[in-house]
């Protein structure tokens, strides 16, 4: 038997008032699908987890955003690289986040179906910030997202006032365990990395991410070379290591400053480059990386960088 409920004179039965309640958006509080995991990170910090209707795979932060998908609150439309379309559409969002050239095609075959889709490619530090702030205005936390930016802003300078004063760290960080691949200056790795006290030994390539070669690794002299790895979130370990035999071993690596100051380190990939409100704890965590001497080891991170394995 139907259910029949009298709102305002308006009968309506539940079916129909089902369908009612999921069509109706608090207009300061729009639904969010996030097709990165760096958005949906920001999302959280910013106090919107609850606007979230749809999310990838690859979402593992905050840790809620893991829970919120397992109970079905949140539901996965894909993964980075491969998003569900019409996952997403059934959803029916306001909002849907990309990020990176990998999900450009994605914005745009969103924006073609009518979505609002915002979609960012920071190059720096200040495009970091300014995402943030124009993701907090599209979701209704633009107090909070400015609150955030002033905060982070001022980390920076704590950590610059004293890193500005240091001799300067010859930095090559690599971002996967092909190539190898690097980044210049078209990064906003690049200012988290002046920031801490170092300079990037391909910060003088104009591009973003790109391909190098070992040879033109060994001719920059590295004082410190940093390798990527990244933590399995369901199992709580690691994954993707490329061994530290095998960079010390590469054809040249041994007449590096890295190498001969036994200088080549871990880093946890998914806390630099994910461009967000955890940029802080990253430059916090390279700038000790950088200069042990002169920072403390953030509490808030474990002792990847020597090869911890849980």
């Amino acid at each position: 038997m139907k259910k029949f409920f009298s709102i305002g004179g308006v009968v309506l039965f539940a079916g129909a008032l089902t369908l009612l309640s999921l069509a109706w958006i608090n207009p300061e509080r729009p639904r969010i699908v996030s097709c990165s995991s760096t958005m949906t990170e920001i999302v959280y910090e910013l106090g919107g987890g609850e606007q979230m209707a749809g999310a990838t795979s690859f979402c593992f932060f905050p840790e809620q955003v893991i829970e919120d998908k397992k109970s079905g609150r949140v539901a996965v439309v894909g993964d980075f690289i491969h998003i569900d379309y019409k996952a997403v559409e059934a959803l029916n969002p306001d909002v849907i986040l990309t990020d990176t050239n990998m999900q450009r095609k994605h914005a745009d075959s969103l924006r073609a179906r009518g979505f609002k889709v915002l979609h960012f490619e920071p190059d720096h530090l200040e495009d970091v910030l300014s995402c943030i702030q124009e993701i907090g205005k599209a979701i209704g936390r633009e107090e909070n997202a400015a609150a955030m930016v002033q905060h982070m802003r001022q980390e920076f300078t704590t950590i610059r006032q004293v890193s500005e004063k240091l001799p300067k760290t010859r930095v090559y960080m690599e971002i996967n365990h092909m190539g190898p691949w690097t980044f210049g200056s078209a990064s906003p790795l690049q200012d988290l990395i002046e920031i801490a006290g170092g300079t990037n030994v391909f910060g003088d390539t104009t591009a973003g991410v790109f391909m190098t070669n070992n040879a033109e690794v060994v001719k920059r002299n590295p004082d410190i070379i940093l390798s990527p790895i990244w933590l399995e979130a369901e199992s709580g370990g690691w994954k993707g290591i490329t061994p530290l035999h095998e960079i010390y071993t590469r054809p040249g690596y041994s007449e590096t400053s890295a190498v001969k100051r036994s200088r080549v380190l871990y880093y946890d990939s998914a806390l630099m480059k994910h461009f967000g409100p955890r940029q802080v704890l990253a430059t916090q965590k390279l700038a000790y990386l950088l200069h042990p001497e002169n920072f403390p080891n953030p509490a808030e991170t474990i002792p990847w960088e020597l090869g911890w394995i849980k």
